[in-house]
């Protein structure tokens, strides 16, 4: 060999990126849910101060003190974001239900709170930006293809937890009771869209007490049945 082959210096290796570990990855991950929670939580101020229509990634983005391009990593479009936010919305609504759930005195008790209870987190800013985003997909194709099948799943995870509620208060089997359910979700979701028109709580607070009358009537016998279809 030449020393002029001998002098040809041997290609250099690229370095090595230090292998990450556990601990580094958890950070990353937590660096990333945090930016999630940031924005959803964000998503839902803007929602609930100016509606679906005037919502923008933008102003999302600005309320979470996030940059554009650190937004866009974890959501793309506003429509992920939009989504996003009624998955996380219905998780903590349904650790709400079960939270509280836990401090009646019994399955029964638990059962017949459940208006005051819907009253109370239907009436948050944050179920009152899942409701535009609802509204919302009326306009936008995209946002109302998306959102049905995630709106299907929520519907049949509640309809099961209520089930669930029933069997345990050890109430009789009352097939008018996911047509109630349906009643007072959507009469609790109107009385929270009167509230921000009507401002004399009390009055539609009145209306929550009528509801926790109907349910126990429904109990007790009370209700005459539906008529035979003809």
């Amino acid at each position: 060999m030449s020393d002029d082959a001998s002098s040809i210096p041997a290609t250099p290796r690229r370095p090595r990126r230090p292998r990450q570990t556990s601990v580094e990855r958890r950070t990353q991950a937590e660096r990333s849910a945090e930016t999630q929670r940031k924005l959803i939580d964000a998503a839902i101020a803007v929602l609930h101060r100016v509606g679906y229509g005037a919502t923008t990634t933008g102003l999302i983005a600005e309320e979470a003190g996030v940059s554009r391009g650190a937004m866009l990593h974890q959501y793309p479009t506003k429509v992920d974001l939009m989504l996003a936010v009624v998955s996380e919305v219905y998780d903590r609504e349904t650790e709400e239900y079960r939270r509280r759930g836990a401090m009646a005195a019994s399955p029964r008790d638990r059962f017949f709170q459940f208006p005051e209870l819907m009253w109370d987190v239907l009436t948050r800013p944050s179920a009152m930006a899942v409701l535009e985003i609802m509204m919302g997909s009326r306009s936008d194709p995209e946002l109302a293809a998306r959102l049905a099948p995630l709106e299907r799943q929520i519907e049949a995870t509640s309809r099961a937890t209520v089930d669930q509620i029933l069997k345990e208060g050890g109430f009789p089997d009352l097939p008018e009771m996911n047509a109630m359910r349906r009643l007072f979700v959507a009469a609790v979701r109107g009385l929270s869209i009167d509230l921000m028109l009507v401002k004399d709580r009390k009055e539609l607070e009145e209306a929550i007490e009528l509801l926790q009358r109907l349910l126990r009537a429904l109990y007790e016998g009370r209700v005459p049945p539906a008529s035979p279809p003809a």
